[in-house]
């Protein structure tokens, strides 16, 4: 259903004309529709990989299914009404529908940490390596998802108009060091090109897991065992250097500076990079018997 939304709202983009914040009207709907099927689809597949049954991890997810379809039904409706979804307190309803998208996601991510957890337990199908893996991924979503509550938190200049005018409009930014409508962006992505953008860490964490998934499933087909002690070792190392990837993001975007931006964040960048390819390629050729010493 959400990638059917996706494919609605992608559609809108071309018939509706309209735009929001510099941005198609309909280009947030889109992204949200393709990111919570990411996220529903893949925390889904952790759990029946699993191999385990109960009722927590039932709960979880419908937290998950119905927080999600709630989430998208209030973006879409913002988006039809032609005003923001985010940060709008312009009259009571945008406050209240606001609020009500913070309280459902925020259980809706707590739904996916505490069912990742339970999903990877010892009495799982997921091998050792695996479920590390997995849980570092998890660990890096729900810390970058609760970025959410930094962002929401109003700039000087919204303080200021909201002080004048007796009620603020917008509260809360993902730039920082600039203003939404005056700074150069990236196409698609709308991530600032001249400032700091926190969405940069939020969505490198948001899909960590789907990254370390990826590096497992390769991993395997490259033929290393996911039960060995060694693979288990090298594997929470990739997590911590893929987390160390989200920090450095986290922490350039408060300094107010762009992904791009030359500087010590871009060089710390490569290195946990270079880092995480070096371990990759010690689990597949530092094995006995691939012709490197173990």
């Amino acid at each position: 259903m959400a990638f059917l939304g996706a494919a609605l709202t992608a559609l809108l983009i071309k018939l509706d004309g309209r735009v929001l914040a510099g941005e198609p009207l309909w280009l947030k709907p889109t992204k949200f529709f393709i990111s919570s099927a990411i996220a529903a689809a893949t925390i889904e597949w952790v759990i029946r990989k699993s191999g385990l049954m109960s009722r927590k991890l039932d709960a979880c997810r419908r937290v998950i299914a119905w927080g999600f379809l709630i989430e998208m039904v209030i973006i879409c409706a913002q988006a039809a009404r032609g005003v923001r979804s985010h940060f709008n307190l312009s009259t009571p309803v945008d406050a209240g529908l606001f609020t009500i998208m913070g309280l459902v996601i925020t259980g809706v991510v707590i739904a996916i940490g505490v069912a990742g957890f339970i999903a990877t337990g010892a009495a799982s199908r997921w091998a050792r390596a695996e479920r590390i893996a997995v849980r570092w991924g998890i660990g890096v979503f729900v810390a970058a998802a609760f970025l959410g509550n930094v962002m929401v938190r109003p700039t000087h200049e919204q303080r200021r108009q909201a002080e004048a005018a007796g009620r603020p409009g917008v509260w809360g930014s993902h730039f920082v060091g600039s203003m939404e409508g005056a700074t150069r962006t990236w196409a698609l992505t709308g991530w600032s090109r001249e400032s700091g953008d926190l969405r940069v860490p939020h969505f490198i964490g948001m899909h960590a897991i789907q990254v370390l998934l990826l590096l497992v499933f390769l991993a395997k087909r490259l033929g290393v065992s996911m039960d060995d002690a060694r693979a288990a070792r090298q594997m929470a190392v990739i997590g911590g250097l893929l987390g160390g990837t989200w920090l450095l993001t986290l922490g350039q975007a408060f300094a107010g500076r762009s992904l791009f931006e030359p500087g010590l964040f871009q060089v710390g960048l490569w290195v946990v990079l270079s880092g995480m390819a070096a371990v990759l390629l010690w689990m597949t050729f530092g094995r006995p018997g691939k012709g490197v010493a173990a």
